[in-house]
């Protein structure tokens, strides 16, 4: 069921993105005028060790680079509220291939708790969020993956931004 649930949710930021591409083929830069973007977002995560599903959080801040803004430059938070306690800070590329296609990524360290010892590993995060802009806010769905040493986990959820 989770995997049937990603792959749908793959898919639908695919064909979508796809569309839209296909539909606005001239006109696709991502022309926001807003120099930073703070996103939040909720999602179930899947530990690839792990049976069940855990909530996440997520928490970003990019600074949007040149003239249409579809690179960014910032810093990422990841909670994942399991027994283990997962934390991690990511510094992120940001970029915008398709006016509402972003797609966050970047290396970092996560701080877990395993065995009753804290541990601090690198790591990699990456999401994909397609967005729907309101003004200077957005929302949309968003699908995540992050690998370090230990696990793997991949999360489906909502994201919320606003640009500034």
């Amino acid at each position: 069921m989770k995997h049937t649930l990603l792959s749908g949710l793959l898919l639908l930021l695919l064909f979508t993105a796809s569309a839209q591409n296909h539909h606005n083929h001239e006109h696709h830069a991502h022309a926001d005028a807003h120099k930073y973007h703070i996103g939040f977002g909720v999602a179930a995560t899947h530990f690839m060790s792990e049976p069940e599903l855990a909530p996440g959080v997520h928490v970003h801040v990019i600074r949007q680079l040149g003239h249409h803004n579809r690179w960014g430059l910032g810093l990422g938070y990841e909670g994942i509220l399991d027994e283990h306690m997962h934390n991690s800070l990511n510094f992120l590329v940001n970029y915008y291939p398709l006016k509402h296609l972003s797609i966050n990524a970047g290396p970092g360290m996560v701080f877990s708790e395993h065995d009753g010892e804290n541990e601090i590993l690198p790591a990699f995060h990456t999401e994909v969020i397609y967005e729907f802009n309101l003004g200077k806010f957005h929302i949309g769905p968003m699908a995540g993956f992050g690998i370090d040493s230990e696990d793997t986990h991949f999360s489906v959820g909502v994201h919320v931004g606003i640009g500034l």
